[in-house]
């Protein structure tokens, strides 16, 4: 009888454990997919000027938190820069697009395409001159990983 009893207890422990256990919701990880992509980016653009993109990790999703782009203009340069801690653009996967604004030619934008394996950003860019929403200016541009 009192082993009986110790086996009936021993039971209910370790259902009660086991139904504990498996009501606990399991923690999303705060690792993105790419961590390697996290930290600085700086690079050239087709135009021969500079450009630097800022990835972060923001609870566990990866997104471009800071640009600075310099393009020339008829009127010399032009700096297109924009930061913010919540995030510009997400980066699902190794790609991503910034929106910069509209015009009559269409979107002006910054997008790009990470090759993971070689810490290498290769993108795409057009954006507007100051006070002229019909003159796109495109190019291309490729960064490597920064420290």
């Amino acid at each position: 009888m009192k082993k009986a009893f110790i086996l009936v207890t021993l039971l209910a422990g370790v259902l009660m454990i086991n139904f504990i256990f498996s009501s606990c919701k399991k923690k999303e990880s705060q690792y993105p997919n790419f961590p390697q992509l996290i930290g600085n980016w700086p690079g050239t653009t087709s135009q021969g000027t500079t450009i630097y993109l800022g990835v972060t990790n923001l609870n566990g999703n990866l997104y471009i938190n800071q640009y600075d782009l310099w393009i020339m203009t008829a009127n010399g340069s032009q700096e297109y820069r924009a930061g913010s801690s919540a995030g510009l653009a997400s980066i699902p996967g190794t790609q991503f697009k910034i929106h910069i604004g509209t015009g009559a030619e269409g979107e002006s934008y910054i997008d790009g395409t990470f090759d993971v394996p070689d810490t290498t950003l290769y993108g795409n860019f057009a954006v507007y001159p100051p006070g002229n929403t019909t003159d796109l200016i495109t190019g291309t541009y490729t960064c490597v990983k920064g420290n």
